[in-house]
C-alpha cells in the first residue's frame, strides 16, 4: 500500500515538472520572438535615424551652397554698383569740364565783341568824312522806301536796325547777329522780328569774315587753322565756310 502511494506522488512530481519545463519552454519562445520582434523595430528605426541624418546633411549642404552663391551674386552686384559709381563720377567731371569751356567761350566771345567795337569805333575816328550829296532821284527812292517800311511793324524796323548795327560795327555773321538778336542776354527781340531783319539785311558777308579774322590774327595772335574753326564754329562767328575760307584766302 504504502509503494503505491510512493509510486503515485512520483509521478505526480514528475507529470509536474514536466508542465513547468513545457510552460518554461513556451515562455522563452514567446520572449525570443518578443527579442527578435523588437531587435527588428530597432534596426529599422536606426535606419530611420540614418536616412533623417543623411537628409538633414543634404540639407545643410544644399542651404551652404545656397548661401554662398547668394554671396557672390551680391559681391558682383556690389562691384557693378562700384563701376556705376565711377562712371556717373566721370561723366559728372566730364560734363563740369564741358561747362567750364562753355562759359570760358562765352566770355572769350564777349571779350571780342567789345574789342570789336573799340576797334570799329577807332578806325570810325580815323576815317575821313565824307558828305552826303542826295539827287531829287535818291530822295523819292528814300521818300518810298520809308513809305514802305511803314507797313512793318516798329519792332521788326528796330531789330533790322540793330542788325545793321551789328554788322557795321562788329562786323558780325547773319548767323551771329540772328542769334544776338534773339538772345535774352542780347537784344531780347521776337523770333519774327529778328527773322525780318536777317532777311532784309544786305551786305558783305565775307568782308565781315575777313574783319573777324584780322580782328583774331592782330588782337590774339591765332593761327589761320585756328581763325578758320573760330570764324565757322557754332560757338565762335558762325559765318559759312565759304565766308570762312574767302576770309583766311585773303589774310596777309
Amino acid at each position: 500500500m504504502k509503494r503505491c502511494i510512493l509510486s503515485g506522488s512520483v509521478i505526480a512530481t514528475f507529470l509536474l515538472a514536466s508542465c513547468d519545463s513545457e510552460e518554461i519552454g513556451a515562455d522563452t519562445v514567446a520572449n525570443e520572438e518578443s527579442v527578435a520582434s523588437l531587435e527588428k523595430e530597432n534596426k529599422d528605426l536606426r535606419d530611420q535615424i540614418s536616412q533623417l541624418k543623411e537628409e538633414m546633411s543634404s540639407e545643410k549642404e544644399t542651404d551652404e551652397s545656397g548661401e554662398s552663391d547668394l554671396t557672390k551674386e551680391n559681391e558682383a552686384l556690389k562691384s557693378q554698383v562700384s563701376e556705376l559709381e565711377e562712371e556717373l563720377a566721370s561723366t559728372k567731371e566730364a560734363e563740369d569740364k564741358y561747362e567750364a569751356v562753355l562759359d570760358e567761350n562765352d566770355s572769350l566771345q564777349g571779350e571780342v565783341s567789345e574789342l570789336k567795337v573799340e576797334l570799329a569805333e577807332l578806325e570810325g575816328a580815323n576815317e575821313p568824312q565824307e558828305l552826303e550829296v542826295t539827287s531829287e532821284e535818291e530822295s523819292a527812292e528814300t521818300e518810298q522806301k520809308e513809305a514802305g517800311d511803314s507797313e512793318v511793324p516798329r519792332e521788326w524796323q528796330s531789330a533790322l536796325n540793330s542788325a545793321y548795327t551789328y554788322a557795321e560795327l562788329m562786323h558780325m555773321s547773319k548767323a551771329g547777329i540772328y542769334e544776338q538778336l534773339t538772345s535774352e542776354y542780347g537784344e531780347n527781340f521776337p523770333e519774327e522780328a529778328a527773322q525780318y531783319a536777317i532777311d532784309n539785311i544786305e551786305y558783305d558777308w565775307e568782308n565781315n569774315a575777313l574783319e573777324s579774322a584780322r580782328s583774331y590774327q592782330e588782337l590774339m595772335d591765332m593761327s589761320h587753322a585756328s581763325i578758320y574753326d573760330q570764324l565757322v564754329s557754332e560757338y565762335g562767328e558762325k559765318f559759312t565756310e565759304e565766308e570762312a575760307a574767302y576770309a583766311i584766302e585773303n589774310l596777309d
